[in-house]
C-alpha cells in the first residue's frame, strides 16, 4: 500500500463562546482505496503567523507521497528533515507548534489507514485497551467582565444537566474577578461541581501563582496547571514544595521532560497528541511511567477526528492519573463527521470502529469550508470572547 494523494481542507467552528476556531482538515488517499483522517486543530493562537494552507499542503505531499503508511516511525525520521521545531525541542506553554501540530495530523492519517486496513481500532496498535472511556473535565474561561459571571455560571447549569460536572479555570486576567466568580460557583452549585484545575496558563510569575493559590484553595480543586513563566523549571518546583495539591505541566518533547524531571518541578505531565502524533506522544506517556510521573491528556480542543486520535491513546497507556481536557466535541457548536465521538457524563467514550473509528461527513465539510485567517472575525484567547 502507498499514500497516492493528500487532500487539505481548512474550515472554521463556531464555539458555544461565541468565538470562531480555525482548522485543517487532512484526508490521506492510499492506491488501495482506503483513506486516512487527520487534523490540523484550533490554529488560532497563530493568527500572526497563521500557515498557507497550499505551502502546507505541498509540505506534506513531499513527505508523504508514495510512502507506505504502516511505515510511522519511518515518516517521523522523514517529518525530522523538514520540521525541525517539533518533538525533540518544543516549548512548554502552548505544548505544540505548526510544525508539531501538522506532524500529529500526518500521524494520526497513518495510524487510522493502518486500522482501517486491518479492521481494528487504533488503541490495539498502541498497545491495546485498558479502558472504555477516558474521565474528562470541561473548560470555563476567565471571567473578564461583569456579564462573565452570570455567562459562565449559565454554562455550568446547561453542562451539569448533560451530566458534565467537572471543569478546569483558566485564571489570571484579574484575580479577584476569579475569587468572586468561584466563590459564586460554590455557592449556586455547592460540591455538585467538581473543580479539577485552576489553570495559570505560564502567565505569572510563580510567586504571584502562589499568592494566588493562598487566595483561591478555599474553593477546593485537584491541581494547579502551568503556574509560572515558560521554561521557569525552578519556580514550578518553588511552587510545588510550598502547595498541597499536585502542580502539572504541558510536556511536549523529550528535552522538556527530563528539564522537569531533573527540577522536581511537576507531579503530573500534561501531554496532547498535538505535540507531534500518538507514536510521539506515547514515548513521553512511557517516560512519565518510568520516571513515576503522573499523566493526563491535554488538548488545544479538537473536533471528532482529533478527540478520536486522544482518547484511543487514553485507552492504551497503563494509568490515568487525572481527568483530561479532551472535550472539543463538547465545546465546538459543528463537526465534520457522520457522528461526533460520545460522552456519558465525565467520560469520553473511546470508538471501536476501525482506525480512527470516525467517519468524514463530506457536505459538513464543505459547508464550514472557509479561510483560516479574517482578521475581523471573533477569535478567542483561551477560546473565550467578552462582550
Amino acid at each position: 500500500m502507498k499514500i497516492s494523494r493528500i487532500t487539505l481542507t481548512p474550515i472554521q467552528t463556531h464555539r458555544r463562546t461565541g468565538s470562531i476556531s480555525s482548522h485543517l482538515i487532512l484526508q490521506m488517499h492510499t492506491d488501495e482505496g482506503i483513506t486516512g483522517l487527520g487534523e490540523i486543530s484550533d490554529l488560532d493562537c497563530y493568527r500572526m503567523y497563521m500557515p498557507d494552507v497550499e505551502a502546507v499542503r505541498v509540505g506534506i505531499e513531499k513527505i508523504v507521497l508514495g510512502r507506505d503508511p504502516f511505515a510511522i516511525q519511518a515518516m517521523h525520521n522523514e517529518m525530522e528533515k523538514y520540521l525541525h521545531n517539533y518533538f525533540a525541542s518544543a516549548p512548554s506553554y502552548p505544548p505544540f507548534t505548526p510544525a508539531s501540530q501538522i506532524a500529529a495530523g500526518i500521524d494520526m492519517a497513518c495510524f487510522d489507514i493502518v486500522g482501517r486496513a486491518l479492521d481494528t481500532p487504533v488503541y490495539n496498535l498502541l498497545g491495546g485497551k485498558c479502558r472504555d472511556a477516558m474521565e474528562i473535565c470541561y473548560p470555563l474561561f476567565q471571567v473578564k467582565a461583569e456579564a462573565d459571571y452570570e455567562r459562565n455560571l449559565g454554562y455550568i447549569e446547561e453542562l451539569t444537566a448533560q451530566g458534565i460536572t467537572r471543569f478546569r479555570y483558566y485564571v489570571g486576567v484579574d484575580f479577584a474577578k476569579d475569587e468572586k466568580f468561584l466563590g459564586a460557583v460554590r455557592d449556586r452549585f455547592g460540591d455538585n461541581v467538581i473543580l479539577k484545575a485552576l489553570d495559570f496558563q505560564a502567565r505569572h510569575y510563580w510567586k504571584d501563582s502562589l499568592r494566588a493559590y493562598e487566595r483561591l484553595k478555599q474553593f477546593g480543586f485537584e491541581l494547579i496547571e502551568s503556574p509560572s513563566w515558560r521554561e521557569d523549571f525552578e519556580g514550578m518546583a518553588e511552587i510545588r514544595r510550598r502547595v498541597e495539591v499536585d502542580v502539572a505541566e504541558h510536556c511536549s518533547s523529550a528535552a522538556q521532560a527530563m528539564q522537569l524531571l531533573r527540577a522536581g518541578a511537576v507531579d503530573i505531565f500534561n501531554i496532547t497528541v498535538n505535540s507531534g502524533g500518538l507514536l510521539q506522544v506515547k514515548k513521553l506517556m512511557a517516560l512519565a511511567e518510568i520516571a513515576g510521573i503522573r499523566v493526563l491528556i491535554g488538548t488545544t480542543q479538537e473536533l471528532s477526528i482529533g478527540s478520536a486520535a486522544h482518547v484511543h491513546l487514553g485507552a492504551s497507556v497503563p494509568e490515568l492519573h487525572s481527568a483530561s481536557d479532551t472535550v472539543g466535541p463538547l465545546l465546538y457548536v459543528e463537526d465534520v463527521v457522520k457522528e461526533r465521538v460520545r460522552f456519558e457524563g465525565n467520560r469520553l467514550v473511546v470508538p471501536d470502529g476501525p482506525g480512527l473509528g470516525v467517519e468524514l461527513d463530506e457536505d459538513a465539510l464543505e459547508n464550514l469550508r472557509a479561510p483560516l485567517v479574517e482578521w475581523d472575525r471573533a477569535a478567542h484567547g483561551a477560546g473565550y470572547v467578552s462582550d
